[in-house]
């Protein structure tokens, strides 16, 4: 494949193909240019200019943003022993861009997988993979070694200095291993997929990527002791090997070869293990367990308010008062077990907060505080402090809305307002809108009550001298109080719509990273759970978010620069139009970092204290298993993606946090599409599939004449290289049995190894979280 679109698929979609050529492959190229006129001889005029460049590809390491998935997922213990191990890439075009042989379609990459025994280790470290620069790696002063024959001469300086990791193994088991040319083009594809249910990573946004597969199934035995075998899985470039793989001319006296390895995990297949996707999301439900982000009470506990607080979500933490006495207080995040109830207004600022104390909580059947608002309106005021560009954004729009409320006040003081407001202007700031504003007041007979006024002043006399002593004497002004001018400036209609044109306009950087505070991007996670018996290893908990610690949290970011009585009135006054813009702006949070329009979630009018009506009901959960680790692109869906995701990211390597638009009423985990898994179903078989991936209820082999690992396996010399697939024999037998409707590539021999991906649904009887325990 050389081209194709960036069309996102359908979800649920999965595309392959063979394999995506770069538009030039790594290496150094000439454009030369010769210009000549027609009809004339110019001898040697017309110089040709030529011009190098080089077009610079991966070659002994990669980045870590390159890998993705990797299949079985490192140090796990599985059932693994009809699995062909796969990696995931990235880049589309990676294994391609750089060329091994003359077939564009032969990667420069390949999966190998050895076991004990088939690795030479480190002397110096014992370990089986080696570190050393890349001059190191191509010069080997032991003859019995055989290295790539890359000359050093044609590599940067800067790249022969970089460090790599390499492997060395006898080359029998390479050759016994390793796939041949025609294998290694069966071994890679490219992949398209949707990834709006997918968590934000390193990983490509756009849903393309290349996988390469392995060619050799794992052991699958079981030791005296219940361990499993384990595999060491290596992606390897075999540029300056090609002809020491299977079916090559390559002939060498040496007894070893070293590989360059771009990326290795091991594992150990075991056919007693328990580690695979569906037992460990099946694991997260213990019997009678609860999946409800609380403190565990036990039952045999009396009821008491203690026990309704821990009930419905809070921890008793160490309390340092002000006023020096240690005692404790509850606190609460904005993950809860139940949907907390609106708080009452207790502000005179229109719903708005402007103060930690405002949000504090007093229970005086208990006599200790709930700090909970508290503690988000300080993490909101820490957050917005910590980030520079947003407290210059905010400092520079209060001030934009100042001298919007000044050009205001003094057409006000025309005493023209009324007859202003009889034709209200679209946008009643800036210079256009003051000269037509001006125009339209000379209409009305401004023009010549302005005459009249400069001629009176041209006629009456000046004013008699001022006696020395009168001069001295003091002058008394009377200066209106700012805040009762700027809160009765407020009050007017006009005003309020200037100041909602300004929050849209000069406001977008501050209510940016509103948006993305509300759905909690920069808030600690021990703000989000403050103990970890809320969330132990290997535990999921659903949630409903608490937009009341959201709106403190809002508050108390737009807190920061607030320094007398006039800032509050202000605060209060644009406060419901930064709500319902923010509100607006969360849907597409999600979207614009992933450069996805298409992920825009059309979220509701006004959310958060200021609201006048009832914020959204909204849940989430957060799940800590070794399944995030193992499956960095896992699959969620709400309600068969009916509720729409607002959030769903990666916390930490075992932590996920997904936020919904609403509350699911199930979600389903499932294995990422760009990691399908690929090997052999039960009694060693393939279950053929049309190249659209239809079904079609043919098994191969046939019945009665075997099975995939007695008729396709390379024969083992030495106990060495067993269970490798002879995968050119595999393809061609595969090809006269599906019949010529679509060639034998990558794409379709993927079509017919891969597993179906697994999937666990969490439902409530309820559909709720919440409403009582969930269970799977």
């Amino acid at each position: 494949m050389t081209d194709g679109t960036d069309v996102h698929l359908p979800p649920g979609t999965i595309q392959l193909y063979d394999h995506f050529r770069p538009g030039l492959e790594a290496g150094t190229y000439q454009i030369s240019v010769r210009q000549t006129v027609q009809g004339m001889d110019t001898g040697t005029y017309f110089v040709p200019h030529v011009q190098s460049f080089t077009v610079a590809g991966p070659r002994f390491a990669l980045a870590p943003g390159d890998i993705g998935e990797q299949f079985p997922p490192a140090d796990s213990n599985g059932v693994y022993g009809n699995v062909l191990p796969s990696i995931v890439l990235n880049h589309r075009t990676l294994p391609w861009e750089r060329a091994v042989s003359g077939d564009p379609a032969v990667p420069w990459l390949a999966l190998l997988t050895f076991q004990a025994g088939e690795v030479l280790p480190d002397p110096a470290t014992s370990l089986p993979l080696r570190v050393s620069t890349v001059a190191e790696f191509l010069t080997s002063p032991d003859p019995g070694v055989l290295v790539p024959r890359i000359p050093a001469a044609s590599i940067p300086a800067d790249v022969l200095a970089g460090t790599m990791t390499s492997v060395v193994v006898p080359l029998a088991a390479f050759t016994a291993v390793a796939p041949s040319l025609p294998e290694a083009a069966l071994l890679a594809h490219v992949r398209q997929i949707d990834t709006a249910h997918q968590a934000e990573s390193a990983a490509s946004s756009d849903g393309w990527y290349s996988v390469v597969v392995g060619n050799r199934l794992p052991g699958s035995t079981v030791a005296a002791d219940g361990t499993g075998t384990r595999s060491l899985a290596c992606l390897v470039s075999i540029e300056g090997l090609t002809e020491y793989l299977p079916g090559g001319a390559g002939r060498s006296q040496a007894s070893s070869v070293r590989l360059a390895v771009l990326a290795s995990w091991s594992f150990v297949s075991n056919p007693a293990a328990t580690e695979d996707f569906a037992q460990l999301m099946g694991g997260l439900v213990a019997p009678g367990a609860a999946l409800l982000p609380r403190v565990p009470v036990p039952a045999s506990a009396p009821p008491s308010p203690a026990t309704k607080r821990l009930a419905e979500g809070y921890v008793p933490l160490s309390y340092h008062t002000a006023t020096g006495e240690d005692t404790f207080a509850w606190y609460r995040g904005p993950f809860s077990p139940v949907v907390p109830p609106p708080l009452p207004v207790r502000s005179h600022q229109i719903g708005h907060y402007a103060a930690a104390s405002d949000v504090t909580i007093y229970l005086e059947d208990q006599g200790v505080f709930d700090l909970s608002y508290a503690v988000a309106f300080e993490a909101g005021r820490l957050a917005a402090l910590s980030d520079r560009a947003f407290a210059v954004a905010l400092v520079n729009g209060r001030r934009a809305a100042y001298r919007a409320l000044g050009d205001v006040a003094g057409r006000l003081t025309w005493g023209r307002l009324a007859r202003a407001e009889a034709r209200p202007p679209q946008r009643p700031v800036g210079p256009r809108w003051a000269w037509r504003h001006f125009g339209a007041l000379l209409k009305d007979g401004m023009g010549a009550e302005l005459s009249a006024a400069l001629g009176q002043a041209a006629e009456t006399p000046a004013a008699p001298p001022v006696h020395p002593a009168a001069a001295m004497a003091p002058v008394v002004r009377t200066a209106a109080d700012p805040v009762a001018a700027t809160r009765g400036l407020l009050a007017h209609a006009e005003v309020q719509g200037v100041l909602a044109d300004h929050v849209t306009d000069a406001m977008d950087p501050v209510t940016d990273w509103l948006a993305r505070l509300a759905l909690l991007h920069q808030v600690p996670f021990r703000h989000l759970v403050p103990d970890e018996r809320m969330l132990p290893v290997e535990s999921i908990r659903f949630f409903y978010l608490d937009e009341n610690w959201i709106a403190a949290l809002t508050d108390g970011a737009l807190s920061i620069g607030v320094e007398g009585s006039r800032d509050l009135e202000l605060h209060a006054a644009w406060g419901a139009s930064i709500t319902r813009t923010v509100a607006e702006k969360v849907g597409r949070v999600r979207a614009d970092r992933r450069e996805r329009p298409d992920l825009v979630v059309p979220t509701g009018p006004a959310v958060g204290l200021a609201a006048t009506a009832a914020p959204p009901a909204r849940a989430g959960f957060l799940l800590r298993s070794a399944a995030v680790s193992g499956w960095p692109g896992l699959v969620v869906q709400a309600d068969g993606g009916a509720t729409p995701l607002l959030r769903l990211d990666r916390l930490s390597d075992t932590v996920l946090l997904a936020i919904f638009d609403g509350v699911p009423g199930s979600v389903t985990f499932g294995e990422p599409w760009h990691g399908l898994r690929f090997g052999l179903a039960a009694g060693n078989l393939l279950h053929l599939r049309a190249p659209d991936g239809t079904a079609l209820n043919t098994r191969f082999p046939a019945a009665g004449t075997g099975d995939v690992l007695s008729g396709y396996t390379r024969p083992v010399t030495g106990g060495i290289g067993r269970r490798v697939l002879t995968v050119a024999a595999l393809a061609h037998a595969l090809r006269g049995v599906l019949g010529d409707a679509a060639p034998m590539g990558s794409a379709l021999l993927a079509t017919q190894l891969f597993l179906t991906p697994q999937q666990l649904t969490f439902q409530g009887p309820t559909g709720r979280p919440g409403t009582q325990e969930e269970s799977r």
